[in-house]
């Protein structure tokens, strides 16, 4: 009875917070989508976070095995729901907070809880892992903090942090504020179904043992990437970031490469600030480009760097240059990795 009403949670209502992009049709899936859904069904929950990238079922399968091999298996389990909860407040990324908190409160764990609640202020191990997770998106405030764990655990909790500094901006873009239609809709009523939720689901969840390294895709040709070298010694972390990362190679191969080399340096001379207050700095970055190769280099610079600026304007522009819904999905995915790899090549010497 509890997993029926789950799958219709996480099947029926968690996609209606999905927007700019087709719902996921689940139940009518095939091939490697399938696969993916029924291991995250069976591991995890079948969470829009990773089902809005259905349309291209390779990066799909990528997320999910960077998602499983950093944040669910192995241990330290809610060790790595504060750093994804840390990671998505300092991204302002409401849905993943409400979400991970929500893991917090299934595991029970009060310190994790108070550490995320205080923003790392206070004492502890969890409050000294919050405040590294808080600092991961700029390069100066990384740099001052000593990092508040082993060198074996390292390549889980450092991939878990950049996970979500790609997850943050494709939840900002392509889905609602919150976890649960209800929640934020009708207050009283969705403060009780989070609880409920929270207690019986997310507990439930969070408990689940994956068996690292159990990947539904081959390990890919290419090398992981030089950003990522800190990975290594963890088999499982590094083969899921592989294939996230090999699966938005893949689509930076399609993109215009005087468009790719224009977003890419930008994105190489950034240190973790915000551009501008405006959208300002994107016009002056794109005046060297042709009128017809700016909007896709437009919605990768903000998709990377101002995610909050994308809003349905900027959307609609993209689609009247005659972009479809997949290159919607797949460019703001590129720019939302390169955002994060950059962020994980500042993580060297951690």
């Amino acid at each position: 009875m509890l997993r029926t009403l789950e799958q219709f949670i996480f099947r029926r209502l968690t996609p209606l917070s999905i927007r700019h992009l087709p719902q996921p049709d689940i139940t009518a899936a095939s091939g490697l989508a399938a696969e993916v859904y029924r291991q995250l069904d069976r591991e995890f929950m079948t969470v829009p976070p990773v089902t809005l990238h259905h349309l291209n079922p390779q990066l799909m399968a990528g997320v999910w095995s960077a998602c499983r091999e950093s944040l669910v298996a192995g241990p330290n389990r809610t060790l790595k729901e504060l750093i994804a909860v840390a990671v998505s407040q300092s991204n302002r990324c409401p849905y993943c907070v409400q979400a991970h908190t929500s893991m917090l409160l299934g595991a029970d764990d009060q310190e994790a809880i108070n550490a995320t609640e205080r923003r790392g202020t206070g004492s502890g191990s969890a409050a000294a892992l919050a405040v590294w997770a808080l600092a991961t998106g700029r390069k100066k405030a990384l740099a001052s903090v000593t990092p508040p764990f082993t060198k074996k655990e390292a390549p889980a909790f450092m991939a878990t942090a950049v996970l979500f500094h790609y997850i943050n901006r494709m939840v900002t873009i392509f889905l609602d504020d919150a976890m649960i239609p209800l929640v934020g809709k009708v207050p009283v009523v969705g403060e009780q179904a989070f609880r409920i939720f929270s207690s019986v689901t997310s507990g439930r969840i969070v408990r689940i043992e994956a068996e690292a390294g159990c990947f539904l895709t081959e390990s890919p040709s290419m090398k992981l990437p030089s950003a990522f070298e800190w990975a290594l010694d963890d088999p499982g972390v590094s083969g899921g970031l592989l294939r996230l990362a090999a699966a938005v190679d893949d689509i930076a191969g399609a993109i215009d490469p005087v468009v790719r080399l224009l977003v890419e340096r930008q994105i190489d001379s950034w240190e973790g600030d915000p551009p501008g207050i405006g959208k300002g700095w994107v016009d002056a970055a794109l005046n060297e480009l042709p009128e017809k190769q700016r909007p896709q280099a437009r919605f990768a610079l903000l998709a990377a760097l101002s995610t909050w600026m994308v809003d349905d304007g900027e959307v609609k522009r993209f689609r009247y240059a005659g972009f479809d819904d997949r290159a919607l999905l797949e460019t703001a995915a590129w720019g939302a990795w390169l955002a994060a790899e950059r962020i994980a090549g500042w993580m060297h010497g951690l």
